[in-house]
């Protein structure tokens, strides 16, 4: 059987497609992966998705394109994992093809189509069935002992580690060097003999690893699982990656610091606005705001998900010495870093999505 995936941004296509295209692969079908227009990108999914083993590979190209050449796909079934379901529904239409889509939250119904999600609280229409988190999957790829043992970092109570989790987008990542620099010299002065490493998925660019490197910020390339089960506490933006320390119980900050508000992508007709001077600082502040709003105050994934505070959240007028001063409060009180830890570990949930996603797309198991 052919099965055709589409996805988008950097979050979607390590944590949703990786094991969804792992399960498809043992049970012997032929993948077709499309990577959609999508201003979240990091530039960097091309090269991503040739690690992923599928047969063919498809863009990322402009709209336009993208949205002729869907017409032309000839496939026996089709998964979304991520972008504009419009393409989704045109290539559904045009190959006669049957349509599964898995997103954290769907925006209508579509006739026809199989709609999924990762949980209970995510389902916001009738027709929406939750299978569980993809990203748990994604997580429990990379834990093989080979990916331990490379990670080795040792456990010691009088030395924290710490994880700085940049994010996908290399706009952001080139942003923020001089600012984390300031928050681990902070950090490190009020938690002595803190260890810090920052972290970056496989496909990280050399010439950029070398510029973390020189500011002193200990880059590593390595996967969740193995180096946030061996961790004591992160700091990160909003993406998937909140999910990732969910699953693998790390205490941390999620923060959303106004400082770095133009380097935020807009979706939408608001995004072919926010290149103008100052109006284009206005339209993303708005956007931010009313994203905040509609998730009931909640920046990071988790906390938006199940509307309570399951990671530390900081959003905008941050600052390192704010960050480095919350940071110092969770490691001072005795136990909160361990009920922190029980409390993500309580609401993962269980694996195996990938496999539930697979069955539904291609007929063979649960319709639910």
């Amino acid at each position: 059987m052919r099965v055709t995936i589409l996805t988008n941004g950097p979050g979607e296509l390590w944590g949703w497609v990786r094991p969804v295209a792992s399960e498809l692969r043992k049970r012997g079908h032929s993948i077709s992966l499309w990577l959609l227009p999508c201003p979240f990108s990091s530039g960097h999914e091309r090269e991503a998705a040739s690690l992923l083993g599928v047969d063919k590979l498809e863009g990322p190209s402009s709209a336009s394109v993208t949205w002729r050449e869907a017409a032309n796909e000839h496939t026996d079934r089709i998964i979304q994992l991520g972008g504009d379901v419009s393409f989704g529904e045109r290539m559904s239409k045009f190959s006669d093809a049957p349509l599964t889509v898995y997103s954290y939250r769907h925006r209508k119904d579509i006739p026809g189509a199989r709609l999924l999600t990762g949980y209970t609280e995510q389902v916001n229409i009738p027709s929406v069935s939750a299978v569980g988190d993809l990203v748990k999957d994604s997580v429990n790829m990379d834990i093989t002992p080979s990916a331990i043992t490379s990670w080795n970092w040792h456990y010691d109570p009088s030395s924290p580690r710490i994880l700085f989790l940049p994010g996908s987008r290399p706009k952001i990542r080139a942003a923020v060097i001089p600012w984390l620099c300031e928050l681990r010299d902070r950090i490190t002065r009020l938690i002595p003999g803190a260890r810090i490493r920052s972290l970056f998925p496989q496909f990280m660019p050399e010439a950029e690893m070398k510029q973390w490197q020189k500011a002193g910020l200990n880059p590593a390339r390595a996967g969740a699982g193995p180096a946030m089960r061996e961790a004591d506490f992160a700091v990160t933006q909003p993406g998937t990656n909140n999910f990732e320390m969910m699953h693998t119980g790390l205490p941390g900050i999620v923060t959303a610091p106004e400082k770095f508000l133009e380097l935020m992508p807009v979706s939408g007709i608001a995004g072919f606005f926010v290149g103008l001077p100052i109006i284009g600082r206005k339209i993303r502040r708005r956007a931010l705001l009313h994203t905040v709003s509609k998730w009931g105050g909640y920046v990071s994934l988790p906390n938006r998900t199940f509307q309570r505070d399951i990671l530390t959240e900081m959003w905008g007028d941050v600052t390192p010495g704010l960050i480095a001063n919350k940071a110092l409060e969770c490691f001072s009180q005795p136990g909160i870093l361990t009920a922190m830890k029980e409390e993500l570990m309580k609401f993962s949930g269980d694996s195996g999505a990938a496999c539930r996603v697979c069955d539904i797309a291609t007929g063979t198991g649960d319709p639910l």
